[in-house]
């Protein structure tokens, strides 16, 4: 629904504009895959790597533990049972928690590195504007249909990647 309202948005900009050389552009696209975004991207999938291993670390720990519930059961004590059931449960529920925990973390990652690239991207793509002498441009994710020559991304990753 976003997108769609971003979509018509964009068509009415378009036609009230009167806009003679229309570019779209997929700015964070452009950030992460340039040169520059990639270098920086290194030590936040470190670090998204290594919260996923400790993730996967824990459901096996999880799994492990309901391996053996389910083999014990008939011989354990009723007391014993709901015990480990009830242990079982917080296991869950912390692994539920860290997963979602580590999700909002990776994502404040992108955001962190997003900002950091954004000046830079800007300077590139203020550049792309001025030679091209872009009346508009949009970005791709809100737009439904563009001709392939009207997507700069690719042009402003080459230069980003130059302006190193």
């Amino acid at each position: 629904m976003k997108n769609l309202l971003g979509a018509l948005v964009g068509l009415l900009l378009i036609g009230s504009v009167h806009a003679n050389e229309v570019a779209v552009v997929d700015f964070r696209a452009a950030l992460l895959q340039s040169d520059v975004g990639k270098q920086e991207a290194v030590e936040p999938k470190k670090q998204v790597a290594e919260m996923d291993a400790r993730l996967k670390s824990e459901q096996e720990k999880l799994k492990t533990m309901a391996n053996n519930l389910k083999r014990d059961e008939l011989t354990l004590a009723p007391d014993e049972l709901k015990k480990r059931r009830i242990e079982l449960a917080q296991g869950q529920n912390k692994v539920r928690s860290m997963a979602a925990g580590m999700q909002r973390q990776a994502k404040q990652l992108e955001q962190q590195l997003i900002q950091k690239l954004t000046p830079k991207g800007e300077a590139a793509l203020k550049e792309i504007i001025k030679e091209r002498k872009l009346d508009l441009v949009l970005n791709r994710e809100l737009i439904i249909y563009a001709k392939a020559n009207a997507d700069i991304t690719k042009e402003l990753i080459e230069r980003m990647n130059k302006g190193k």
